[in-house]
This record gives C-alpha cells, sequence and structure tokens, in this order.
C-alpha cells in the first residue's frame, strides 16, 4: 500500500546548499540530496488503484514556477524528531 503526499521539488543548487548545512545531530540519518522536497499535504497510505488516480490527476497540474524564501529551521516527532524543517 502506497504512502502518499504531495510535495514541491528543491532545485538541485538550493538542494546542494542545504546539503552542507548537514551533520551535528547524533544519530540523525539524512536523506539523499536528490529526495530533498517540501511536504504540503500528507496524504496518508492509500490502496493502488486510489494511488494511481491520485497521481494521474497531479499529472495535470500545471503551474508557473513562483520564487519561494524559506527561513528558519525547526522540527517534528516530539520526542524523538524524525523530520528537519
Amino acid at each position: 500500500m502506497p504512502r502518499l503526499f504531495t510535495a514541491l521539488e528543491i532545485p538541485r543548487d538550493a538542494a546542494l546548499s542545504l546539503s552542507l548545512l548537514r551533520g551535528g545531530l547524533p544519530g540523525a540519518r539524512w536523506i539523499d540530496v536528490e529526495n530533498y522536497h517540501l511536504t504540503l499535504r500528507f496524504i496518508g497510505d492509500v490502496e493502488g488503484h486510489v494511488a494511481d488516480e491520485i497521481a494521474n490527476a497531479l499529472d495535470r497540474v500545471h503551474r508557473p514556477s513562483f520564487p519561494l524564501t524559506l527561513s528558519g529551521v525547526g522540527a517534528f516527532g516530539q520526542k524523538k524528531p524524525h523530520a528537519v524543517w
């Protein structure tokens, strides 16, 4: 059962810059730069056919690019943070 979310890709040059900030968190497991993204909406676990329908619908969405400024840092996961933003 696929786990889905919608996200924006982070441009490679920005992702590479962000990757230089990794480190200093004991026990952290960092994802590959190619997988950096900005999650917009977590959908959750869905049946395969539903995942296909959602993917097909999202493939039809076309919007122009836009500037986005990121500032600050944070984490979520309460006692055991599992994501940094």
